[in-house]
């Protein structure tokens, strides 16, 4: 082993991360939180960094050897810890349900990182991931496998929960992403291949900036408030839209009654659960945005629309976006009837679309319109909408203030006002 060369790609690849530390520092986009996860992920990596150089100085010594087991196994019990804290960094606990993947995958995660602490600790029954001779020397031992096995596992899981993250953010940034990943990758390839050098901590520590990078980009794109696209983005998109697709307008009923009646803290709980419900109904098939302060739009993604009107005669394309619409009905009343006791408040939504024909080559060329027109029309259709909404259900525009700490009123399939009893004695 050469040390010199073992201690200046140390030095680099701690410099990457010290660099990674005052951008950090200087930081004003991302949450605290998200900052403290940053530094932590930056921190472990560059402990480890210093474990293993310590080991490289130590190999070969006259130090006892079950030092060097020691220094060895923290290594090694760390190092799946890396890709643990990278999914760390995605995942926020505030915004995810029980049963979200997301929180499926950190389980299996924790459960594949006790496994490699058993593993390293058969070590003390004599079944060795490492073995460390008469000389001091570092060999691998015959487990060596099942722990390479287990850090593959780990980076796979933590892969699979940063393109869950990227769905439900709707981010476009694959290539950054793909980089990371290869990077990633490379490090456990070089270390596996290469086990008497430490290139895989300058990968590690290249990839860092990548992550930052990517996450600014998810950041600065999103909504704070619901996760969802912000107005800037959709001004993007639409400037760049040469494809068939569908506008639906989205305007949350009575809003400005739950902010008077019940607080600003109760109105952003109900838009982050709205936004929530919006982008499970359609972010499989569209671009889902927070446009206002209770207004969202999606937008169909390229080929979605041609797909839904293959075949279809022309009278019933109409029919088919609205029931595509009816979706997202559904989505809410199922949420309120299964609402849990955490304040959300639901009147239910008014929605409009407007379609807009790319080219000639599509159908009903007629009543094809420009893009502006199209999304004024969805617009329009919307607000009718609404206006029917509180034609049809006049009781939903007074609610009476009550001296409470919480109330709940929920919109139910019948239509009819619910105010939860329990919440009377808060």
């Amino acid at each position: 082993m050469n040390i010199g060369n073992y201690c200046v790609v140390s030095s680099i690849s701690i410099m990457f991360l010290i660099g990674c530390l005052v951008h950090l520092s200087e930081n004003d986009i991302f949450s605290m939180r998200k900052i403290r996860k940053f530094k932590t992920l930056i921190y472990l990596l560059m402990f480890e960094i210093v474990v293993d150089l310590s080991f490289a100085f130590l190999e070969g010594s006259k130090v006892p050897s079950a030092v060097l087991y020691l220094i060895k196994g923290i290594e090694l019990i760390i190092n799946p810890c890396m890709a643990f804290m990278v999914f760390e960094v995605f995942y926020d606990k505030r915004l995810i349900h029980k049963n979200d993947l997301m929180t499926k995958i950190r389980i299996a995660m924790l459960v594949l990182l006790l496994a490699n602490v058993f593993l390293q600790l058969l070590g003390l029954f004599g079944l060795h991931v490492f073995v460390i001779d008469e000389e001091n020397m570092y060999h691998r031992g015959p487990l060596i496998y099942f722990y390479v096995a287990i850090l593959l596992m780990v980076v796979l899981a933590q892969m699979t929960g940063l393109i869950v993250f990227s769905s439900k953010n709707q981010s476009t940034m694959v290539a950054t992403l793909s980089v990371f990943t290869i990077i990633l990758i490379a490090s456990i390839v070089l270390r596996f291949f290469f086990y008497d050098s430490n290139y895989d901590f300058l990968c590690m520590s290249v990839a860092v900036p990548f992550l930052l990078i990517y996450y600014s980009h998810v950041t600065l794109r999103v909504d704070a408030l619901t996760k969802l696209l912000n107005r800037q983005v959709y001004q993007r998109v639409i400037r760049k839209i040469d494809y068939a697709t569908v506008f639906i307008m989205i305007d949350a009923n009575n809003f400005k009654m739950i902010n008077d009646c019940y607080g600003h803290e109760c109105g952003d709980q109900t838009l982050r659960r709205l936004a929530m419900i919006i982008r499970e109904t359609y972010g499989g098939i569209a671009w889902c945005f927070r446009i206002g302060g209770d207004e969202f739009c999606a937008i169909l993604k390229p080929g979605v629309f041609d797909k839904m009107i293959e075949g279809t005669p022309h009278h019933d394309i109409y029919s088919m976006v609205e029931k595509t619409m009816e979706k997202l009905d559904e989505a809410i009343v199922l949420s309120v009837q299964n609402e849990d006791d955490d304040g959300f408040l639901e009147f239910g939504v008014s929605q409009g679309y407007g379609i807009y024909y790319a080219d000639a080559e599509h159908l009903i060329t007629k009543e094809r319109m420009s893009l502006e027109d199209v999304i004024r029309l969805a617009d329009k259709r919307m607000y009718l909408d609404k206006e029917a909404f509180r034609r049809d259900h006049p009781e939903f525009k007074q609610i009476p203030k009550r001296d409470m700490k919480r109330a709940r009123v929920l919109y139910n399939p019948s239509l009819q006002v619910v105010i939860d009893d329990a919440t009377k004695n808060d």
